[in-house]
């Protein structure tokens, strides 16, 4: 008899602990993610992250930095293209590869000085370097 009643508790224990993880889906508790809901692109909502600093509104202080950044931002965008084209291909020389990482670290300091001071941290209102 008591080992009846021990095996049922077993049985709807593992029955109920399967429909509580059922009920959760995909990713458990997180809702997917390692983060848990609530995190993720969605998080950002309309208008850009301004979460991460981007006020997404087209105006004040970010808007006249991307004005002011805007042919290195440009500069920067080909100089990395040319860099992973040059690392693609396997007769560039070791010189011209870290000619163009020196290019993109300077330029990527430069526009990172350019950057709007905030609580962000110190690379300005984006948190991270271009």
């Amino acid at each position: 008899m008591k080992k009846l009643v021990l095996v049922g508790l077993t049985v709807i224990s593992l029955i109920a602990f399967g429909a509580l993880t059922y009920a959760h889906g995909p990713g458990g508790w997180g809702g997917g993610n390692m983060m848990g809901q609530g995190y993720g692109a969605h998080m950002m909502g309309p208008g850009g992250g301004h979460m991460m600093g981007w006020s997404g509104s087209g105006y004040g202080y970010d808007q006249k930095f991307l004005e002011e950044t805007r042919e290195q931002r440009k500069e920067l965008h080909d100089k990395k293209f040319s860099y992973f084209e040059a690392l693609r291909d396997p007769n560039t020389t070791p010189e011209t590869k870290t000619k163009l990482e020196k290019e993109i670290q300077e330029l990527q300091e430069a526009i990172s000085e350019k950057a709007p001071r905030t609580a962000y941290g110190k690379f300005g209102g984006y948190g991270c370097r271009w």
